[in-house]
């Protein structure tokens, strides 16, 4: 450790979704107080989504995607520490060791680190070509390297993973995706509506490698092919892995912060540890009007979590009381879905799936649970965001909800 010493009473660790509204909301509820933001990343905290889709169309440009102009942040009471995450946290005597050895000294902390992407553990998986993508410059690489790439292969087709080939796609490339389940989006959708997803994608020029896995990403310097466990070879000098997050709670383990898939908050956000709260990817919320504890990679509930964690650091006592949602655009399909998408009995469809505009609703014990929803229009999804937040008997009204011509809006329990 350096002889450098800073103090605090915010910490933020992270400077993703969560770390930055937490930053915006203690700036708003605790204005006066000394906040420090540290991160690993080199760039003021920016829009994460924009990455995979109109930043890598290059339809918006790198300024835009950044949640504020770095005026925002030029404030006496405030420093932002880039490329300087913190290594180690003394959750006793309340310090944060950084990177460069300076020591922090803080009152309340905030974890919000996230994930990284998650590696296969395959041969060839470190050769020039092979990309992830989580940060800004992740998003640079790829979209230069692809220029010249000849039929990218995209492993893993889930949300990520389909933006990023409707992105390739109107770039001119024609992308194929390997998916190790039988069809996708397996856990919210049922393979009728996963095999009319699918269809749209192929129509478009995406193509599909089902039931597959990775088993060696070959060449020499430069990956050159892909082979799969089911004996495939596709010839590739692009490959981007999209499988998922490993999430950066080792500080958290190694202070002593009880972790168990991610790290564990109460309804207030605090972990075990007194003063030392958790938000984002990383975080596993006790949610007390389910009962039970989630743990969601979504940007609404990063958004919402930085926000209350920072208003319960700044000595509010606000619970958690949040529907996770989720939405995309990918090509011309908007998609939004909110509430609990598996562990359900049965569902409902709404609308026609081969038109590419409908609505799921999951229903759990007669009640609606959650829901998965394309191109519908905005009073139907309010509809829809009503019926999982009030917990509507929705198997009561069967015939009327698939009606298409009834307002759901008009439902009463």
């Amino acid at each position: 450790m350096n002889d450098d010493k800073d103090f605090c009473k915010h910490l933020i660790i992270g400077s993703g979704v969560s770390g930055f509204y937490a930053l915006k909301e203690l700036l708003n509820v605790d204005g006066s107080s000394r906040i420090i933001l540290a991160t690993r990343d080199r760039n003021y905290p920016y829009d994460r989504p924009d990455l995979s889709k109109g930043f890598m169309r290059g339809e918006i440009l790198r300024n835009s995607v950044f949640f504020e102009k770095e005026d925002f942040y030029k404030r006496d009471n405030l420093k932002i520490m880039f490329n300087n995450g913190v290594r180690k946290l003394d959750s006793q005597r309340k310090i944060a060791l950084l990177d460069d050895g300076t020591a922090v000294k803080f009152e309340r902390a905030l974890i919000a680190t996230g994930g990284r992407p998650r590696k296969l553990g395959i041969k060839g998986e470190e050769k020039k070509g092979v990309h992830y993508l989580r940060t800004l410059e992740d998003a640079e690489l790829i979209r230069k390297d692809v220029e010249n790439a000849r039929e990218p292969v995209i492993v893993g087709g889930g949300f990520i993973g389909l933006e990023v080939a409707s992105s390739f796609v109107s770039l001119g490339k024609s992308p194929v995706i390997i998916e190790r389940e039988q069809q996708i989006w397996s856990s919210f959708i049922d393979k009728d509506v996963s095999k009319y997803i699918k269809g749209y994608f192929e129509h478009k020029g995406v193509r599909f490698v089902m039931g597959d896995s990775v088993e060696e990403i070959e060449g020499g310097e430069r990956v050159e092919s892909v082979k799969t466990r089911g004996g495939r070879t596709t010839g590739s000098d692009f490959v981007l892995i999209s499988a998922g997050i490993a999430l950066n709670d080792e500080i958290a383990k190694e202070a002593g912060i009880k972790v168990d898939n991610g790290i564990l908050v109460d309804e207030y956000l605090e972990s075990s540890i007194p003063g030392i709260f958790a938000a984002g990817d990383v975080a596993n919320i006790y949610d007390p009007s389910a009962g039970k504890r989630t743990r969601v990679e979504h940007w609404n509930m990063a958004q919402y979590a930085g926000k209350l964690a920072a208003r319960n650091m700044a000595g509010r006592r606000e619970t958690f009381n949040f529907l996770s949602s989720v939405w995309s655009d990918i090509f011309d399909l908007h998609i939004e879905s909110a509430g609990q998408l598996s562990g359900y009995d049965s569902y409902l469809i709404r609308g026609e799936v081969k038109t590419y505009s409908f609505s799921i609703i999951f229903i759990k014990n007669g009640i609606a649970s959650g829901f998965f929803s394309i191109n519908i229009k905005k009073d139907e999804l309010d509809a829809l965001t009503n019926f999982v937040k009030t917990r509507f008997p929705i198997s009561e009204h069967a015939s009327k909800f698939r009606d298409t011509g009834a307002d759901l809006n008009s439902l009463k329990a």
